[in-house]
């Protein structure tokens, strides 16, 4: 079997990561004679209509796996699998994915290389298409489907995202990343208030008059490596939810101690814990929420979150030695 490569670059993925990931990315397919093709996506939503266009137009040919290769951040990804879900396969086209955004958090989940070149071994030296199990989301208010690869957050987490998304458009983040995203944090703690939740699990029903972060994960890490849910993995279909109600400011940085000492943080009486291959939450006020780091609007939500299986082109086994 060949693979051919239909490759998506987003240039301006951290800070302009994407584009320096590329430009070492290009000449070690040519040298090696590679066959492929590359669209540069060049604004939010490009990467959905262009992911689509290439399900639409790639011919299969015997012998040959068509492969759509994504450079970019964690939005770029979630953007390609969004733009391949829309059109219905038979056979699923794999998609691979080499890291140049600034978290990079499924590339950490999946753990695959930060060195490009690496990460490029990794996708190249692939035999065969992986399955990974990747979230859905269906919001019955608006009536949305969406997929997404790492995580799905109302409140704390979302308004983190919103902050950073803006002092990013004022360029002051450059590279700083987790320091940015702490001071982000505090940020976000002043403006976030508590606000109700209804969390449904097989036939248990949970209400939080006041929740504060109800963040719901396929991976560990959110925020660029913050290993808030240990257990979540990419490879079974279960999801992960954690809850924490609204606290005081001393017990936000005791939970952040417990959460850089380890995922001790989730034995806090005020961090509620899920584990389910279904999940629904009913947030009954307009609250800010975020996807893979984009933010999906203010309003209320009914959302009902589950995983989907997908083909990869990633071969973890060829691991990162520095």
């Amino acid at each position: 079997m060949i693979a051919e490569y239909y490759i998506i670059i987003n240039e301006l993925a951290g800070s302009g990561h994407g584009k320096v990931v590329w430009e070492t990315v290009k000449p070690i397919l040519e040298q090696r004679q590679i066959r492929f093709e590359y669209r540069i996506s060049e604004y939010a939503g490009h990467t959905i209509r262009l992911a689509n266009e290439y399900v639409k137009t790639i011919q299969r040919r015997p012998n040959v796996t068509p492969v759509i290769l994504v450079i970019g951040g964690d939005g770029t990804l979630n953007e390609a699998l969004n733009g391949i879900m829309q059109v219905p396969q038979a056979e699923p086209i794999p998609l691979a994915y080499i890291p140049g955004g600034s978290g990079n958090d499924f590339a950490r989940g999946l753990g695959m290389a930060t060195d490009p070149a690496i990460a490029l071994a990794q996708v190249l030296n692939n035999m065969r298409p992986r399955s990974l199990n990747v979230g859905y989301f269906h919001e019955a208010l608006k009536n949305e489907h969406r997929y997404f690869v790492n995580n799905v957050g109302l409140g704390f987490d979302a308004q983190i995202v919103d902050d950073t998304n803006r002092s990013k458009k004022k360029g002051r983040l450059g590279r700083l990343g987790r320091w940015a995203y702490l001071s982000n944090m505090l940020a976000a703690y002043s403006q976030q208030e508590g606000f109700p939740l209804t969390v449904h699990v097989n036939r248990k029903r949970d209400y939080y008059k006041r929740a504060f972060l109800c963040t719901v994960s396929n991976i560990p890490y959110f925020g660029g490596g913050v290993k808030i849910l240990p257990q979540a993995n990419l490879h079974d279909d279960q999801l992960e939810l954690i809850v924490v109600e609204e606290p005081h400011w001393w017990i936000i940085l005791w939970l952040f101690v417990l959460l850089l000492l380890g995922g001790r943080h989730l034995k806090s009486r005020f961090v509620h814990h899920y584990r389910n291959a279904n999940l629904h939450l009913l947030v009954n006020s307009v609250e800010i929420g975020q996807m893979d780091g984009q933010i999906i609007g203010n309003r209320n939500y009914d959302l009902y979150l589950s995983t989907h299986p997908y083909p990869f082109w990633i071969d973890t086994s060829i691991h990162d030695h520095h």
